[in-house]
């Protein structure tokens, strides 16, 4: 037989846990050590209040804008990706492209090195914004269209659907006047005969 395994047990009582007097059940208390001396725990002002809340956040404030709020939000990648936003690819080398030549024929033309630069510069300024301002143009008035288009086919849409709705009614109707037309002259035709419009073989 077996051996009784329940002497062998480990002992799980409270006396038996709480080995040392010092261990004490949670409280409540907040155990920070503050100048060598146990702090009680204070909730905050607001429990709903998150750091970095907002208007939108139940006990959150409007954050204040400065200067260095955004220079905090600047990450390298805001850097390293410009190229792949929207008409800043098309912008840049039509700037560059713009600076270059103009840069070039002013140097050509015996204008000095630091004239020559400024002109390339101010050009790839100026035709890069205008360059950037076209397209983000183009894209809205694009946007704009292809709003106009899927409302003027969301409009088609309810026209068909009020089209098919307006036959099915119609083909309702005409079957209804062709129901009581042929109702009507099968009662006519029933008391012509004298019959009482039963089939002979309906004894019920």
């Amino acid at each position: 037989m077996a051996d009784d395994t329940r002497k062998s047990r480990e002992d799980l009582s409270r006396e038996a846990l709480n080995v040392n007097p010092d261990n004490k059940a949670f409280t409540g208390q907040q155990w920070a050590q503050q100048g060598g001396k146990l702090m009680p725990y204070t909730p905050p002002e607001n429990a709903n209040m998150m750091a970095g809340g907002t208007e939108h956040t139940a006990g959150g404030k409007t954050p204040e804008v400065s200067l260095g709020n955004a220079v905090k939000d600047i990450t390298w990648n805001d850097f390293t990706e410009l190229h792949k936003r929207p008409c800043v690819r098309d912008a840049l080398l039509t700037g560059m492209t713009g600076g270059f030549a103009l840069g070039g024929v002013r140097a050509i033309f015996g204008a000095s090195i630091f004239t020559a630069c400024s002109w390339a510069v101010g050009t790839f300024c100026a035709g890069s914004s205008v360059a950037y301002q076209y397209c983000y143009y183009k894209r809205h008035a694009e946007k704009e269209g292809m709003m106009r288009a899927v409302e003027i086919l969301q409009k088609k849409d309810e026209q068909k659907r009020a089209r098919e709705l307006h036959r099915e009614k119609m083909k309702e109707q005409r079957r209804e006047l062709k129901e009581k037309e042929q109702d009507a002259q099968f009662a006519a035709l029933h008391a012509k005969d004298g019959s009482s419009g039963k089939p002979w073989w309906k004894v019920w």
